[in-house]
């Protein structure tokens, strides 16, 4: 192997280490804007397809391997398993930065103005990893933007892929700056100097232009007025992983939710929410425990929501409940986008035979294609369950059909400490803003948080606490 490739190939390492570095637990945002320049500087001195294939691959293995590496966490239950598992994500995704590499050689490079179709592509990419059953939006750009608020304002109209595109038309810009000027001082004379600064200096003004547009947004008051307001109590009851899929502890689990729920009904609240599958049981078929949860409801004289398996017939679903104050089962929301390897498992027939081992798939969810929006206290709920908060196309469906805020319940115990609840929250940022609703997530072990249409985080727990978060949310005229 030639030192160029070497170069080319720790140009690509460096690259995909930086991007990954912007996102949580690091959380070095500011990395972003320039992340991609050496990976875009390598793509532009590779001589053929096979160089730039292989520029892209150690991109994806670094940036990808770094930034999907919470999928390891799970190794308590699935132990070696996971490890495959992750390498096979990881191979999967890079896939995605291969059909970027092909496309991009239809786009000269050479052309003052390149830098507006690379960017679009980087969006299309990132959309087609987004889409079917095993869409994935981990490592998208504008997600490491969560923490510039005024910036990401433009995700009301753009969505979070109008911040990736303003972050890839930044890094082209700055890659072709670099070539240009070493091109210049060795007199090759390959592109232009000065149209190349007129080109930055036009996109550092739009940048500058969507960050002033934020800050007027957010220091202008809302259009929307807030005639009246719901209190609500959200239950972190912070259930080991292990504990929750452990049977013999299912009454000890119900009866810390119940503790709970009675502590927060200090607070008077309007409805009082659980996370995902609070409780490992039917609870709608629960002789023991709906009982006692109908009580919860009169004696709370409060909305209940929470979330349960549920089945009809042959089918099982991870489902979203509410209950009236009167201990009445008003609606039921049932999840759309299942996870892949999680709550299903794809290509079954030809899977199970070699993954039956695992010990998980012997049972699987399946998936409603028609949720219903949840009702309570006269409201309407844009629910979500688990990481479908983290696709803009599901929530933006159920929230334009005269939903009053957005809700997601979640159990990310399974991923203890690592960076996964923390993206997970910044994906809910982008929710907000992008439907300038109030968007509230429950989690089992956090976190748990309430964010306001701007996308401030208002009141947050800590990450695997046991808390009880009581909020007073502003109603929206509709």
């Amino acid at each position: 192997m030639s030192n160029r490739i070497i170069r080319q190939i720790l140009l690509c390492a460096i690259s995909g280490v930086l991007l990954a570095l912007a996102f949580p637990k690091f959380n070095l945002y500011w990395l972003a804007w320039i992340a991609l320049v050496p990976f875009f500087i390598a793509l532009r001195r590779s001589k053929g397809l096979g160089e730039s294939l292989l520029c892209g691959l150690f991109f994806g293995i670094f940036f990808f391997g770094i930034h999907l590496s919470w999928v390891t966490s799970l190794f308590r239950f699935v132990e070696w398993w996971i490890i495959l598992g992750w390498a096979a994500l990881v191979l999967y995704q890079t896939l995605f930065i291969f059909l970027f590499v092909i496309l991009l050689r239809f786009i000269n490079p050479r052309r003052v103005l390149c830098a507006v179709p690379i960017a679009f592509l980087w969006v299309i990419v990132e959309l087609l990893r987004a889409w079917g059953p095993f869409g994935v939006t981990g490592g998208d750009l504008g997600y490491s933007q969560a923490q510039l608020l005024p910036l990401i304002q433009i995700a009301s109209f753009a969505s979070v892929y109008g911040v990736s595109f303003l972050l890839a038309l930044v890094n082209v810009t700055v890659s072709n700056l670099f070539i240009t000027f070493m091109s210049v001082r060795n007199k090759l004379g390959e592109i232009k100097f000065f149209p190349t600064v007129l080109v930055l200096v036009l996109v550092l003004a739009l940048v500058i232009g969507c960050y002033a547009y934020g800050l007027w947004v957010m220091a202008t008051p809302s259009p929307i007025p807030h005639p009246s307001s719901l209190k609500l109590a959200l239950i972190q009851p912070n259930v080991d992983q292990e504990d929750k899929l452990d049977p013999s502890k299912v009454m000890p689990i119900f009866e810390l939710h119940e503790e709970m729920t009675h502590q927060a009904m200090e607070e008077k609240p309007e409805i009082i929410i659980w996370p995902e599958t609070a409780i490992f049981s039917y609870l709608l078929y629960d002789s023991r425990l709906l009982p006692r949860v109908k009580q919860l409801a009169i004696d709370s004289k409060a909305w209940l929501i929470f979330g349960t398996p549920h089945y009809i017939g042959d089918k099982a679903y991870n489902s979203v409940v509410s209950m009236s104050p009167s201990g009445e089962i008003v609606s039921r929301y049932d999840k759309q986008q299942l996870v892949p390897f999680g709550e299903y498992l794809p290509f079954r027939r030809i899977l199970f035979p070699l993954l039956k081992g695992v010990g998980y798939y012997d049972y699987e969810f399946s998936s409603n294609p028609d949720p219903e929006l949840l009702s309570a206290a006269d409201l309407k709920i844009a629910a979500a369950i688990c990481f479908e908060s983290t696709f803009p196309y599901l929530i933006r469906e159920r929230a334009k059909k005269s939903s009053d805020f957005i809700l997601t319940v979640t159990n990310d115990a399974w991923f203890g400490d690592s960076s996964a609840p923390y993206f997970h929250l910044n994906t809910g940022v982008f929710r907000a803003i992008e439907n300038r609703r109030y968007f509230i997530q429950v989690g089992n072990t956090g976190l748990t948080a309430v964010i306001d249409p701007y996308g401030r985080i208002l009141k947050e727990t800590k990450l695997n606490r046991r808390e009880i978060l009581a909020f007073e949310l502003p109603l929206q005229v509709r």
